[in-house]
């Protein structure tokens, strides 16, 4: 019997931790076999983890891919350049994650290990949540934001598109997060962030505008 392609969209860290999961959903029966490769634009190896690496122009048609870049601004970029080449943006889901059957999860999505998402939490497109991530009841993470390891989400609070809480980070219920900004490190979240701002610290404060869209410099 055929199989499907499934590709993960970047080889490196977050897509070999993607890797990874896609295959634990594998071998656990929550996914079905597929046949399994990284695609990047410009490969520099044949293969990682064992998985063949494709250049994009060489992929399968139609195929699955899952988008595991660690920066939302290239998320975004690559979700619009996935969807022009008609690959089909896919959700992968640790075995080893708690998601709750009220939980509202769009396509594209990355969940890690021990994540929890609670009742009513809605996660929009092409979002990833890093391992052991708690995302409270009624929380709103809109598209391509990327959540870190240990972030904690209270209840009710929003997370605007195209932003980037870092690790540790704690955020308290009902507080917004603007769209395009970024929360550093451990930072603790009173009140709410602005649009398109670095917010850092107990209690975070915002230190300057996020001019660059970029995370990692």
């Amino acid at each position: 019997m055929s199989m499907d392609h499934w590709y993960i969209y970047g080889a490196g860290g977050l897509g070999i931790e993607t890797m990874d999961i896609l295959q634990s959903a594998i071998r656990r029966g929550q996914q079905k076999p597929h046949h399994c490769a990284f695609i990047v634009d410009h490969p520099t190896a044949t293969e990682v983890l064992g998985f063949p690496v494709v250049a994009v122009g060489d992929h399968v048609p139609g195929a699955k891919v899952t988008i595991a870049v660690g920066e939302p601004f290239a998320r975004k970029a690559l979700l619009e350049k996935v969807e022009g080449l008609g690959l089909v943006l896919q959700s992968i889901f640790s075995p080893d994650a708690f998601i709750s059957g009220y939980a509202e999860i769009a396509d594209g999505v990355i969940v890690a290990p021990h994540v929890s998402i609670q009742a009513t939490a809605k996660i929009g497109r092409n979002v990833a949540v890093n391992t052991a991530s708690i995302l409270g009841h009624d929380i709103v993470v809109e598209e391509n934001c990327v959540v870190s390891s240990m972030v904690n989400l209270g209840g009710g609070t929003q997370v605007g598109m195209l932003s980037y809480l870092g690790m540790g980070a704690l955020v308290k219920e009902r507080v917004r997060i603007g769209h395009s900004s970024i929360v550093g490190m451990g930072s603790v979240v009173h009140t709410d962030i602005p649009d398109e701002v670095i917010a850092l610290g107990n209690p975070a404060r915002v230190v300057r505008r996020n001019e660059d869209k970029k995370v990692f410099k």
